[in-house]
C-alpha cells in the first residue's frame, strides 16, 4: 500500500458512460453542455462510427457537427493546426473525438490552440495552460490509450523527431464514452497493441513514485482484468464479455496513470514514436518487461503484487520470485498476442540508441519511474532490448 499519509492529487473527468449501448446516452450529455456547433475529430478508419455519432448529435441533441477526418497515428503539430483552422473557420464551440488516443489527443490540442495565443509547443510541460479549453467529448473505439479520461495530450514534433506532452487538468474531456460495441471491429493486432498499452499504464502507475491508495486500487484491478480478458478479446473480437472487460480495464488504467504518472517505458516509447513513427502500444509492449527488469530492485514488493493480480500468486513464493514472475507473465502475454520480443524487430537501430536515451531522460514520464535512470543505464537497457 502506498503511504496513506502522503499528500496526493487525483484527476478524473466529470462523466463516464461505460458498457454496451453507452454511446446512446451521449446526446443527452452533449446537449447539456450548451454548444451549438462541434468539430468531430476522427480518422478515416472509423468513418462509419464517426458518421453515426455525428448523426445522433445532430438529430437528438440539435448540435451542428463539422467532421475533421484527417487525424493520423502519432498526430503531428501540422495535423493539429489543420484541425484548428477548421474549428475556427467553422465557428465551432465544442470538440468531439471518435477513435483512439490519436483522435483524443488531437482534439485536446486543437482545444489548446482555440483558447490560447502563441504556438502549441509553448504549452508543453505541466500546467502551463492559462484557461479552460472548449469542452471535449471523447468517444473510444479502442481499449488501451486511456486518453479519453486523462489530462495528457501527446503530439509529435516532426522537426525535433520526438513526441511532446502537454499535461494540464483542464485538458481532461468532460464526457468519456467506452461502449464495447464500438470496439468489436478492432482487428486483432490493434486489440493487442492497445491492450498492452493499457497494461503498461496500469503497471507503470502501480510502481510509480507518485502512486496513492486510490491509484493502487485502480491499477491492480486493471491489471487483473487485462490479464484475464485481453487474450480472449484478441482471439475473438466479438466476445462481448471480453470487450466489455477490456473497456473497464483500460479505463481504470487511464484513471490510475492520470494521477500517478507513468515511467521510463513511456519516456522511451515517445522517442521511438517520434523517430520511427512506430505504434505507441507496440513500443510499450516490447519495452515493458525490459524496463521492469531494470526497476526490479527499486520496487520488488510492488512487482510481486502485480504477479498476484496476474494470477501468479502461488503460496510459499518469495517476493523476488513473484516479482520475476510478473515480468515473465508480461512477456508471455505479449508473446501470445504476436508482439515482437525485441526493439530490433521494430526497426530500431543501434546507432540511434544514445540519442533515444538522451531524449527519454528529458521526458516527464521519467520523473515518476521507481528507479532513477542515468543515461548510460538507459543505453544499456536499450541495447539489451535490441
Amino acid at each position: 500500500m502506498s503511504d496513506i499519509t502522503r499528500y496526493g492529487e487525483f484527476f478524473a473527468q466529470p462523466v463516464s458512460l461505460i458498457g454496451v449501448g453507452a454511446v446512446k446516452r451521449l446526446p443527452h450529455f452533449a446537449k447539456a453542455l450548451g454548444a451549438k456547433k462541434a468539430l468531430l475529430c476522427t480518422d478515416k478508419g472509423v468513418a462509419a462510427i464517426a458518421n453515426e455519432v455525428a448523426k445522433e448529435l445532430r438529430e437528438k441533441a440539435g448540435i451542428e457537427v463539422e467532421i475533421f477526418d484527417d487525424v493520423i497515428p502519432n498526430p503531428t503539430g501540422e495535423c493539429v493546426e489543420k484541425g484548428y483552422r477548421q474549428f475556427r473557420e467553422s465557428k465551432c464551440e465544442m470538440l468531439v473525438s471518435v477513435g483512439g488516443g490519436s483522435a483524443h489527443d488531437t482534439a485536446k490540442a486543437i482545444g489548446v490552440m482555440a483558447s490560447h495565443d502563441g504556438f502549441l509547443w509553448d504549452y508543453v510541460g505541466i500546467n502551463k495552460l492559462r484557461r479552460a479549453i472548449p469542452p471535449v467529448i471523447a468517444v473510444n473505439t479502442t481499449a488501451g490509450t486511456g486518453s479519453e479520461v486523462t489530462r495528457f495530450a501527446v503530439i509529435t514534433n516532426v522537426e525535433k523527431k520526438t513526441k511532446l506532452t502537454i499535461i494540464d487538468w483542464r485538458l481532461t474531456p468532460v464526457v468519456a464514452v467506452n461502449d464495447p460495441e464500438l470496439m468489436v471491429a478492432m482487428p486483432p493486432p490493434l486489440t493487442a497493441a492497445t491492450g498492452m498499452d493499457a497494461l503498461t499504464h496500469a503497471v507503470e502507475a502501480y510502481v510509480s513514485r507518485s502512486a496513492t491508495p486510490l491509484t493502487d486500487t485502480l491499477a491492480l484491478k486493471s491489471i487483473s482484468l487485462i490479464s484475464k480478458y485481453l487474450r480472449k478479446a484478441f482471439a475473438n473480437g466479438k466476445n462481448m464479455e471480453a470487450r466489455s472487460a477490456m473497456g473497464y480495464g483500460q479505463y481504470l488504467a487511464g484513471l490510475a496513470f492520470n494521477s500517478a504518472g507513468v515511467g521510463c517505458v513511456h519516456a522511451i516509447a515517445h522517442q521511438l514514436g517520434g523517430i520511427y513513427n512506430l505504434p505507441h502500444g507496440v513500443c510499450n509492449a516490447v519495452l515493458l518487461p525490459w524496463v521492469q527488469e531494470f526497476n526490479l530492485i527499486a520496487c520488488m514488493e510492488r512487482l510481486a503484487d502485480i504477479a498476484v493480480a496476474m494470477g501468479e500468486g502461488q503460496p510459499g513464493l518469495s517476493v523476488r520470485v513473484l516479482a520475476e514472475k510478473a515480468i515473465e507473465s508480461i512477456r508471455l502475454l505479449a508473446h501470445d498476442l504476436g508482439i515482437p520480443d525485441r526493439l530490433g524487430e521494430l526497426g530500431v537501430k543501434e546507432e540511434d540508441i544514445p540519442l533515444i536515451a538522451t531524449e527519454a531522460l528529458k521526458d516527464p514520464s521519467c520523473f515518476t519511474n521507481p528507479r532513477k535512470a542515468e543515461r548510460e543505464e538507459l543505453v544499456g537497457l536499450l541495447k539489451r532490448a535490441l
